[in-house]
Formats: structure tokens, C-alpha cells, sequence
């Protein structure tokens, strides 16, 4: 018989609680994104609602992207309309989301991202940290957030699924961020959310920092040997 919850271990208990708080900002910002429902935790160990669903492939990029979209819309809406890039931010009296800059120095370093635009969230768009349930997507991770720019976190999404599954065809990935956009906007956030440039741009960054785990996690392909457009920069 399948257990009703899933336990997942912390390395300690204030990793537990940042997670708890990022799922519960994440709840109560009310997107009608399905999220697990959280259970008291003992410890290092965090107990969530289990979800039924697999695991997302390239077909689900574009629900995925909406989803993020209807996230970082709603977030915009609510909250993030009065956030910088390069400042921590305090959603709540509980939760101050960490800022883009301070955890990514070394990589922002090679890299031109202006941190003067709109700000969204990163919350570590892995296809891992989905399912796709008979109902649609869940996000059912929720370890990592931090402020970012629109479109970081869809890049994100992207490389993941490039890295597990092989090439994605550019229209594919055009047709997805167009998605996002649209659900940005009807979600509250800004007319002018990400780019087909900003997306490639924030891919090699994602590259950068996940090239290591290749022939780990599920990641067999290279992003460098499957990006699907010349490099950005």
C-alpha cells in the first residue's frame, strides 16, 4: 500500500523550515497551481501530501511554462512589483526571499543580466520538482527560492529537460516562452516579461552551474552539445 505522505530528510531543521515557509508563501499567493499539502515535520525531516503523477517530458514543456508563468504573474502581482534584483526581499513577516546577486556572484561575473529589470522568483524549475498528475502539473519541491528575472527559472526548466532527454527544437522552446508570457501577464505581472535573447542568455548560465552534475541526477546530455541556437554571448 502506498503511503499517503512523502518524507523527505534535510541535512537540518532550518533547511525543513525554509522549505515549509517557501511552500506556504507559495500557497498563499493563491494561483490555483497544485501544490502539496504540508504535514508537521520532526526534525530534519519535512512530511508533504504524496501526489500521484510521472515525471514531465518535452511534451510538457508548454503546461509547464504556464504554470511558472501563472507563478511568477500572481508573486509580481502581489508582492514582487516592489522588489530589485539585488536586494533581499521580504514577502512576509515570515519569509525574506534571499536576492538574485548574492548567491551567484561568481557566474553573474561572466555574464551581462541587467538587475535593474522586473523580478520574479527562482525556485529551481528542475523537471524533478514537477509531476504530471491526471489533473495537470504540481510543484512539489521546494527547497530553493530566490528572487530572479522573469524567464531565469523557465530557462531553467528547459536545460533540465534538454539534459535529461536530449534536443529540443527552437520553435518548441519559443512556442513555451510565449506561453509564459501570457500567463505572466494574465496573471498580473508586467506586459514585458522575458525574451527569446534572455532565455537563451539565463540557459548558459543555468549551463554553467549544472554542467557538473552531467551523467548524474538523470542528466545524460550535454547542454553545450544540444542547445538549440548559437550561443548568445
Amino acid at each position: 500500500m502506498t503511503s499517503p505522505v512523502f518524507v523527505k530528510r534535510h541535512p537540518d531543521a532550518a533547511c525543513v523550515l525554509a522549505a515549509r515557509r517557501h511552500r506556504d508563501w507559495l500557497e498563499q499567493l493563491g494561483s490555483g497551481i497544485r501544490l502539496p499539502h504540508a504535514h508537521p515535520g520532526t526534525g530534519t525531516l519535512q512530511i508533504l501530501e504524496r501526489i500521484e503523477g510521472r515525471q514531465p517530458e518535452i511534451r510538457d514543456l508548454v503546461d509547464l511554462a504556464i504554470v511558472l508563468g501563472r507563478l511568477h504573474g500572481t508573486a509580481y502581482q502581489q508582492h514582487l512589483h516592489a522588489a530589485q534584483l539585488d536586494d533581499p526581499f521580504t514577502a512576509t513577516p515570515a519569509l525574506t526571499i534571499p536576492d538574485f546577486c548574492a548567491c551567484r556572484q561568481q557566474v553573474l561575473a561572466r555574464f551581462d543580466v541587467p538587475v535593474g529589470g522586473d523580478v520574479a522568483f527562482y525556485k529551481d524549475a528542475n523537471l524533478r520538482n514537477f509531476l504530471i498528475t491526471t489533473d495537470g502539473p504540481a510543484v512539489v519541491d521546494f527547497d530553493d527560492l530566490t528572487l530572479a528575472p522573469f524567464g531565469y527559472d523557465l530557462a531553467k526548466l528547459v536545460v533540465s529537460l534538454v539534459m535529461t532527454y536530449g534536443s529540443i527544437a527552437a520553435s518548441a522552446i519559443h512556442e513555451a516562452l510565449d506561453a509564459y508570457n501570457t500567463a505572466v501577464v494574465h496573471a498580473g505581472g508586467p506586459a514585458s516579461s522575458a525574451t527569446a535573447y534572455d532565455l537563451a542568455l539565463y540557459a548558459e548560465i543555468h549551463h554553467v552551474l549544472t554542467a557538473r552534475y552531467l551523467h548524474r541526477n538523470g542528466y545524460e546530455h550535454s547542454w553545450a552539445d544540444t542547445r538549440p541556437w548559437p550561443i548568445p554571448i
